[in-house]
């Protein structure tokens, strides 16, 4: 099985669970190279937050197996595939797109490494060394209107979306 399809199996529940199973096959002499590439600041306290979070989480659990580096407040336009570009030439062997907007770059850069791996989240376009991962907030958002829908007195409910909605 090659290093690519016991990634993204072991990646569909855990992205860091995947990334280990990457280095424990690599069992190369220098640290697994990987780098993510953020949509907003590390600091934002949200997406790119958790992300980085988990990127730390890898470096330290790790325990230098894998050396990691990040680009934030990368914009959803060609600029993208560039950075993804020069990501994979600096010898990155797995690459972490974190944006839904970064699909389309992604699928076309990962056709030109094919001994890189790309990782998209949310995304839904897959290839022989690209793959994708999501959280499933969807369930609990169901159960949240299930109780909403139980314990409303007005039968009027409302919520808060990730993005502006006409």
């Amino acid at each position: 099985m090659s290093l690519f399809s016991r990634f993204k199996q072991a990646s569909r529940p855990l992205t860091l669970l995947g990334l280990w199973v990457a280095v424990g096959v690599a069992h190369a002499a220098e640290p697994l190279k990987a780098a993510y590439i953020y949509v907003g600041p590390t600091g934002d306290h949200g997406w790119t937050y958790s992300h980085d979070q988990g990127r730390l989480a890898a470096e330290k659990q790790l325990n230098g197996a894998i050396k990691t580096s990040f680009i934030e407040s990368v914009p959803e336009t060609a600029d993208a595939e560039r950075i993804m570009r020069n990501l994979a030439q600096q010898g990155n062997k797995i690459i972490f797109a974190t944006s839904f907007g970064y699909m389309n770059p992604m699928a076309k850069v990962a056709k030109l490494y094919p001994n890189t791996i790309f990782m998209h989240a949310t995304g839904y376009k897959t290839d022989k060394n690209m793959g994708t991962y999501d959280v499933h907030t969807y369930e609990g958002a169901y159960m949240l209107g299930v109780v909403a829908g139980k314990t409303t007195k007005t039968n009027k409910l409302g919520v808060v979306a990730f993005f502006p909605h006409s």
